[in-house]
């Protein structure tokens, strides 16, 4: 098991960071699989169909490996086992910070949008 370690400056808009914060706050109220977790995303406005099946794998794996969640193996009901996962304390932790950081980067992102849009205001009506 790998331990890679999570710091707050690495949060920016990627969008493995932003894929982190949703897949934490899902799993805030319950234990969900990965598939789950895809086909939720939509409640947040991010279509799963853009998200490979792959790539919500690796990122549940890292987060695991890094401590942010926990992951059994579900056997009860009808069909094939799946592994469900469940938000650690350090991942509601990871939530704390990451919105900081959101929030700055937030400000940084409208602040240059307003820029470029009174730039290109003043370039029209010159």
């Amino acid at each position: 098991m790998r331990n890679k370690k999570i710091g707050c400056a690495k949060f920016g808009f990627k969008m493995s960071n932003i894929l982190y914060a949703v897949f934490l706050y899902l799993l805030m109220d319950n234990s969900l699989s990965g598939y789950t977790l895809t086909e939720e995303l939509s409640k947040v406005g991010i279509d799963p169909s853009y998200i490979p099946t792959g790539i919500t794998y690796r990122l549940l794996r890292d987060m695991e490996a890094n401590g942010l969640l926990v992951s059994k193996w579900e056997t009860s009901g009808t069909g094939p086992a799946k592994r469900v996962y469940r938000i650690t304390e350090s991942g509601k932790k990871y939530l704390e910070a990451w919105i900081v950081k959101a929030k700055r980067n937030l400000n940084t992102m409208q602040n240059l949008i307003s820029l470029i849009e009174g730039r290109l205001k003043d370039e029209q009506n010159k």
